[in-house]
C-alpha cells in the first residue's frame, strides 16, 4: 500500500470516528416536547372549570373577602398559563435546534467521508473510473443538494415568531431525510461496483432500512386532529434519524472492511479489517490472532 492509500484510509477512519459527536442518538424523554402542551392544557382546562364551578357562590355572596379570592384565582391561572407556555416554547425550541444541528453535523461528516473514499480509489488505480466518477458526482450533489440549516436562527423563530415553525422544520427534516436515502443508496450501489473493480472482490453490505413517509400528507393529517397527530410525528423523527444512524454506522464499518481486508469469515465469506474479534456481517466470532 502506497502513502497516498495509507493516508486516504486513515481519512475514511477518521471520519467515520466521528459518529459519536455527529451521529447523536435522541432517546424517547425527548417526547415530553410534544406531550408537555396536552398535559398543560388539560391540567389549566381542568383548574379553569374547578375555578367557575367555585366562583359562582362566591360572586353570588356579599363578601367582598370571597369576590377578591375568585379575582385572585383567575390572575393566578393567568400567570401560570403564561408561564406555561414560554417554558414549553423554550423546551420545544431547543428540540428544534437539536434536531437540526446533528442533521448537519450528520451531513456534513458523510460528505466528507465520501469524498475521502473518492481519493481513497483514485490514489489506489491512478485513474479516475466511470464508477469512481460516479461517486465523486453523487458527493458534489449531496454538498450541492444537503446545505446546512442554521439551527440556532430556526430555534429562535421557533420562541419569538411562531409554533408553527415547529411543523414547518417537521416537514424539512422528513422531506430531507428521504431524498438523503435515496442519495445514499445510489451511492452505496455505485460504491459496490467500485470496490470490486479496484480489485477487492464484489463486497456484502448490508440494505438500509428505507423512510419513505410522505412530509405533507403528515401536514394534512396533523391539520385535521388539531395537532394531535404532531405527537406521532415527533416520535418519527425521534425514531427514523436514529434508525438511519444505526444503519449508517453498520454500512460504513462494512465500508472499511471491505477496503482493508485481513480475515475471510468462514461463515459468509465477507472481509474482516485486521485486529477484529467478530464478523461485522455475521457477527461471527473469529479466532484469535
Amino acid at each position: 500500500m502506497t502513502s497516498a492509500q495509507d493516508f486516504g484510509l486513515r481519512k475514511i477512519e477518521s471520519y467515520m470516528q466521528k459518529r459519536a459527536s455527529t451521529d447523536r442518538r435522541m432517546g424517547s424523554a425527548w417526547m415530553i416536547v410534544p406531550i408537555l402542551p396536552v398535559v398543560v392544557g388539560a391540567l389549566l382546562a381542568v383548574a379553569v372549570v374547578g375555578l367557575l364551578i367555585s366562583a359562582i357562590p362566591r360572586l353570588q355572596s356579599p363578601d367582598t373577602g370571597s369576590q377578591a379570592q375568585v379575582i385572585a384565582g383567575i390572575f393566578a391561572i393567568y400567570g401560570v398559563t403564561i408561564l406555561s407556555f414560554f417554558a414549553i416554547m423554550l423546551i420545544g425550541a431547543f428540540a428544534i435546534y437539536y434536531f437540526l444541528d446533528r442533521r448537519n453535523r450528520h451531513f456534513k461528516r458523510q460528505h466528507m467521508l465520501f469524498a475521502a473514499i473518492s481519493y481513497y480509489f483514485q490514489s489506489k488505480t491512478g485513474v479516475i473510473s466511470e464508477n469512481v466518477g460516479k461517486l465523486a458526482q453523487l458527493a458534489e450533489d449531496s454538498v450541492f443538494e444537503e446545505n446546512d440549516r442554521p439551527a440556532g436562527l430556526w430555534a429562535i423563530l421557533y420562541v419569538f415568531v411562531n409554533p408553527i415553525i415547529g411543523l414547518i422544520v417537521a416537514y424539512s427534516l422528513t422531506q430531507e431525510l428521504r431524498q438523503h436515502e435515496e442519495r445514499q443508496l445510489a451511492y452505496q450501489t455505485t460504491l459496490v461496483s467500485a470496490i470490486e473493480e479496484a480489485g477487492f472482490g464484489r463486497p456484502s453490505l448490508a440494505t438500509s432500512r428505507t423512510h419513505n413517509k410522505d412530509p405533507m400528507v403528515y401536514l394534512i393529517i396533523t391539520a385535521i386532529t388539531a395537532g394531535l397527530f404532531w405527537i406521532y410525528w415527533f416520535h418519527t423523527l425521534l425514531r427514523d434519524y436514529n434508525e438511519h444512524f444505526e444503519d449508517q454506522a453498520r454500512l460504513e464499518d462494512q465500508i472499511l472492511s471491505s477496503l482493508k481486508p485481513s480475515v475471510t469469515c468462514k461463515n459468509c465469506g465477507g472481509s474482516v479489517p485486521s485486529g477484529a474479534r467478530f464478523c461485522p456481517l455475521c457477527g461471527t466470532s473469529l479466532p484469535s490472532p
